[in-house]
């Protein structure tokens, strides 16, 4: 029994031995990694530029909802961004709210209205789209521009069929950005053609304006681009074409830059009837007689082109392009001319003349 009691005892001393020993391994080590870690902080401190940041990878969750296309913008380098002097406001939420892109998101969830402005065209011939004044939400604009459109002596449709919205920026100030609303399906033209109005819609100072109309069919189309610009084609009959150029302004108004109408054979007589009649008669065919007739700004300027008619008919045109100087005091002007002109437009307007030429797409959204 002694025997067991003393094996038992030298059994726990060497157990308690070997624990100490153990624990003071382990005390050595972590001096030692502190060691190492202090002279490591110390090493980066003294030799910033040998430090490495590491590689992270984050991943959020966003609720869906209208995605905005934002504007061009330049990235700039943390360098040459500013931090604010004071602090934020506490009421980031009222922020938001104000910003046009989440205005617009909002009029297209039918959770804001837009305001009628004063800047929508109204024409003597028509009444008008659009109350002046009047407040819309999505869904009533959407109705407006229907029942406007749509003649129920024509159609049994009450509603447009489609629609779609696109972001613009303005060639006056290019931080300026525009919403625009197509309405698809209004059978302008023909019944159930593909026809369709646009509303420019603007932010100003947390409010929502509609500032601009216009329609597009069959013998009528301007092309909206992302700068602003519009081109404008059309026509009022076979030798009665028209095209120009317009700009959505960061007012959100449409205003032309310059608009041409190009007369075609005896289209030309609109310029002087009586004339016309006398030098072609009523059996000649001017043939590709051309006149030009361009309005730039308050002003216009008269082109022809005699290139393509035959020599018989050039004697016929420069008779009439003379009798129309005569009688109606038309000057006619050269290309360069008309260029100084659209330049001097531009210049007036805030608008780069190389912009005018510039036709970055855009992207059309469809809207449920």
């Amino acid at each position: 029994m002694k025997k067991d009691k003393r094996n038992i005892a030298i059994t726990i001393i060497l157990a308690a031995t070997w624990t100490c020993l153990i624990l003071a391994g382990c005390a050595g080590k972590e001096e030692s990694a502190a060691g190492e870690e202090g002279e490591i902080i110390l090493d980066s401190i003294n030799n910033p530029e040998d430090q490495t940041v590491p590689d992270t990878q984050t991943s959020t969750q966003t609720t869906p909802q209208v995605p905005v296309a934002a504007a061009d913008e330049t990235v700039q380098s943390d360098e040459n961004q500013k931090t604010p002097d004071s602090d934020p406001p506490e009421n980031t939420d009222s922020q938001a709210t104000t910003d046009s892109g989440s205005l617009y998101e909002q009029f297209l969830r039918n959770e804001t209205t837009v305001l009628a402005a004063d800047s929508i065209l109204t024409e003597e011939y028509r009444t008008p789209i659009l109350e002046k004044g009047r407040s819309y939400t999505f869904t009533e604009l959407g109705q407006a521009i229907s029942a406007y459109f749509l003649n129920p002596e024509y159609t049994d449709r009450t509603s447009y069929t489609s629609a779609q919205y696109a972001y613009v920026n303005s060639p006056d100030n290019t931080s300026a950005q525009i919403l625009l609303i197509k309405f698809i399906g209004l059978n302008i033209y023909s019944k159930d053609d593909d026809s369709y109005a646009i509303v420019a819609i603007k932010e100003d100072n947390g409010q929502l304006y509609a500032t601009a109309e216009y329609e597009c069919w069959a013998r009528s189309e301007t092309l909206a681009y992302r700068n602003g610009i519009l081109n404008d084609y059309g026509s009022s009959g076979a030798g009665d074409h028209y095209s120009g150029i317009s700009a959505l302004l960061s007012d959100g108004t449409v205003t032309p830059i310059y608009t041409t109408e190009t007369l075609y054979g005896w289209w030309t007589s609109y310029i002087n009837d009586a004339a016309y009649q006398e030098v072609f008669g009523q059996d000649t065919e001017p043939g590709e007689f051309i006149v030009s007739i361009n309005t730039i700004g308050e002003e216009i300027y008269y082109q022809y082109d005699i290139g393509e008619c035959t020599e018989e008919l050039k004697i016929l045109c420069e008779t009439y392009i003379d009798r129309c100087q005569q009688e109606q005091g038309i000057n006619w002007a050269s290309d360069e001319e008309i260029q100084h002109a659209v330049k001097a437009r531009c210049d007036k307007l805030g608008i780069g003349y190389d912009t005018i030429n510039q036709n970055p797409e855009i992207t059309w959204n469809p809207l449920d």
